[in-house]
């Protein structure tokens, strides 16, 4: 125990000087970092979730991340671009760059920064975001983060480190390396890998934009609990958090989340009557292979959710509140609002929610959200452009261009509004007194 304790101090001294020797080497160039990071969009589908070999060797196919051509991406980045975005947050699955060696590790390296080039050819800044998936158990975010003395953890600071030297040899200020999405842990115990991680990439390069969040899956509550003196001074890093309140209505119906047998939520959450998700969520429970006793706890809990939901009374002024909980803490801690980034959010559509009413409660939640963002000087990316379980912004699986009326509730570009009642396609900025 009394080791590891020391480990964790050296990292903290180290993280410091590096802090310091970033700065004398000329970190301050990178001044004003967050300016190349205002309004973006997560893109997943091209490099993250590599695909495993059959079988059960548990080995990634070679080479990885060969599904989506250069000249769909390419496509896909004007669509982007044309919209109004000025970057992408590319997720990168690490467990590959793990797992391969040799030349075929090398590859992997030319295949990432010639996906970096062509983002940037496109006009487009690009957040290079190591986004461990579940695909390879090996090399799930809770195995990464299993201690910073642990071989898997080491492994994952040499990719970091490589990684932010490739990078930095570009030489462009419109690229950054994020450490980690959504780490799992509680604040506390991610910190000093945190602290490892900003030592082992800055060990590599003085100059390039870094991008960070806390514990708890880069909640809002763990960016505020972050030990920042590491990084405070460091002109070229960005805090990120991410932002998916209330669960109930940006994840009702998804598999993986407590809300996956809410039907038919509201935004705000006294939009509509409760017995609107009652009823929905009620039809979608009794369609479910459930036995009968697990149909009646289902609803069960999911009555629960609702109505504690509705009691919240959720709506902008939560949204508000909670950015200016932010705010408050980037002003106390002495970080510019430009280098606070909303790395993340996003709500699923579900099929009641393609047109009408509901569509609008949709599009004004990634209104308000976003508009929010701004208002406190925040960078923002959405998630995500295309696949991500049902938070796909694309208008279908094949078209590159965002749903207009999203584009717009962003303030966005829009061409062309599917509906009468869409939102209009600018709104008026908005910035915190």
């Amino acid at each position: 125990m009394l080791n590891i304790r020391r480990i964790e101090i050296s990292f903290a001294v180290l993280a410091v000087a590096v802090a310091w020797l970033c700065l004398a080497a000329g970190c301050v160039r990178a001044a004003g970092a967050g300016m190349a990071f205002r309004r973006g969009i997560g893109v997943a589908h091209v490099m993250a979730w590599a695909a495993i070999e059959p079988g059960s060797s548990q080995k990634f196919v070679f080479p990885p991340f060969s599904d989506v051509s250069d000249a769909q991406v390419a496509a896909e980045l004007q669509a982007i671009r044309r919209t109004g975005f000025d970057f992408v947050r590319l997720a990168v699955d690490p467990g590959p760059f793990l797992q391969f060696q040799g030349t075929r590790r090398d590859f992997l390296d030319h295949i990432l920064i010639d996906r970096v080039k062509l983002i940037l050819a496109s006009g487009l800044s690009v957040i290079v975001d190591f986004h461990p998936s579940d695909m390879q158990p090996d090399y799930t975010a809770q195995v990464l983060t299993a201690g910073v003395t642990a071989p898997v953890f080491q492994a994952y600071l040499q990719l970091l480190e490589r990684t932010a030297g490739l990078l930095d040899a570009l030489h462009s200020d419109k690229v950054a390396l994020e450490l980690m999405n959504e780490p799992p842990l509680r604040p506390s115990a991610w910190q000093p890998m945190l602290d490892a991680a900003y030592a082992a990439a800055r060990g590599r390069s003085a100059r390039l934009t870094l991008v960070i969040e806390g514990g708890n899956e880069a909640s809002m509550a763990a960016l505020m609990a972050m030990r920042i003196a590491a990084f405070a001074n460091d002109p070229a890093v960005l805090f990120s958090f991410h932002y998916y309140e209330p669960y109930q209505f940006t994840h009702q119906g998804a598999s993986w989340n407590p809300a996956r047998y809410l039907a038919d939520v509201p935004y705000p959450a006294r939009a509509r009557p409760l017995d609107d998700s009652l009823t929905a969520t009620a039809a979608l429970i009794a369609a479910s292979d459930l036995s009968q006793l697990r149909k009646s706890l289902a609803y069960q809990d999911a009555q629960a959710r609702l109505e504690a939901y509705r009691a919240s009374a959720f709506g902008p002024d939560t949204i508000t509140q909670d950015f200016a909980r932010v705010a408050d803490w980037g002003r106390a801690q002495g970080i510019p609002s430009d280098r606070i980034l909303l790395g993340e959010f996003g709500a699923r559509e579900t099929p009641l929610q393609l047109s009408g009413v509901r569509a609008a409660e949709r599009a004004q939640w990634f209104q308000d959200v976003s508009g929010a963002a701004e208002a406190n000087g925040f960078g923002w990316a959405v998630w995500a452009y295309r696949g991500g379980g049902g938070f796909a912004l694309t208008e279908s699986g094949a078209a590159n261009d965002i749903e207009p009326r999203i584009a717009a509730a962003l303030g966005l570009r829009v061409d062309t509004a599917r509906g009468a009642e869409a939102i209009p396609a600018s709104r008026a900025p908005r910035r915190r007194p």
